[in-house]
């Protein structure tokens, strides 16, 4: 058994250390271990140049134009028999721009493997920051916004209010949730994957695929979706409570399903033609925006 472990926060940081328990609990349980930090890796955004889906839509092979570190990180994580434990800051109520670059260079890898979408490994989230105890940090529901394409996950855990270095340190009970957070990955890796739950801490209204508790009003009340699976489902009384009735087959098939990401990419498909079958209006058109603008920088070497 293998368990990699990617670190987007500060070298040493709470983030790091919270995964260090996990991967220490994994070794106990007989696991070998990898640790990537991505602060030492050169990653570099993502610059919409859509040579990958162009790439796709044309029948042939998804590959970055960006010559870094990307596409070695991604091909790691997403591909290799291991299962994945991801530990991410909090930045602004949302994970840090290390998480962000990692997860909208995705596409390549996963246009060109479209098999990781059956999610025959598993992994688990650590979320760490988020300002307040009575705040809503977005950071779990964005995680998994990568980890539910990638990954069966089985366990994640947020940390709030850990903002300086090692100061996780000072709450026991963080370090041991942690660690029981690798264990139930190792389980997990032990069981065949279609036995494989979710067995973290979740509410009664969470989203049943991805079991985070931010829901969306799509298109009124009482009916809403979670934004990041668009599983749907309405809010009925029952008794004297209000809890939320899951829509079924959209539980089964959820935005990063096979079957999702399989229908989206044909959307993609019929995209591209209609702008190619109007691309000669769009030439005509974008003249006056390319010509428009006064474009400003800062003074290179100024004193």
């Amino acid at each position: 058994m293998k368990v990699i472990g990617l670190s987007t926060g500060r070298i040493g940081g709470n983030s790091e250390i919270l995964l260090k328990e996990a991967l220490m609990a994994c070794e106990t349980l007989g696991a070998e271990t990898e640790l990537i930090r991505a602060m030492e890796l050169d990653l570099r955004p993502c610059r919409g140049c859509e040579s990958c889906t162009m790439a796709i839509a044309r029948g042939e092979k998804a590959k970055c134009a960006i010559n870094d570190d990307a596409p070695w990180l991604l091909e790691k994580i997403i591909l290799e028999d291991a299962a994945l434990i991801i530990s991410v800051p909090t930045y602004h109520l949302r994970p840090n721009g290390y998480f962000e670059i990692i997860c909208d260079r995705m596409l390549p890898v996963l246009l060109s493997n479209p098999h990781v979408l059956r999610k025959e490994k598993v992994g688990a989230i650590i979320a760490v920051g988020g300002g307040e105890p009575e705040w809503t940090p977005l950071t779990l529901l964005l995680i998994n916004i990568f980890m539910q394409q990638i990954r069966r996950v089985v366990d994640q855990m947020l940390v709030n209010f850990c903002p300086r270095p090692g100061q996780v340190l000072l709450y026991p009970e963080y370090l041991e949730r942690a660690r029981k957070l690798g264990r139930n990955v190792i389980n997990a890796m032990k069981m065949p994957i279609n036995e494989v739950k979710y067995v973290g801490e979740e509410k009664e209204e969470s989203c049943p695929v991805c079991h985070c508790d931010i829901v969306k009003i799509h298109k009124g009340l009482p009916e809403v979706y979670c934004p990041v699976c668009w599983t749907k489902g309405k809010i009925v009384i029952k008794g004297e409570k209000m809890v939320i009735e899951w829509d079924e087959e959209s539980v089964k098939y959820p935005r990063f399903s096979e079957k999702g990401v399989l229908d989206h990419l044909e959307l993609i498909k019929k995209n591209f033609k209609y702008y190619y079958d109007n691309l000669d209006k769009i030439k005509n058109l974008i003249t006056k925006y390319a010509e428009y603008g006064s474009i400003v920088k800062p003074e290179r070497g100024a004193k």
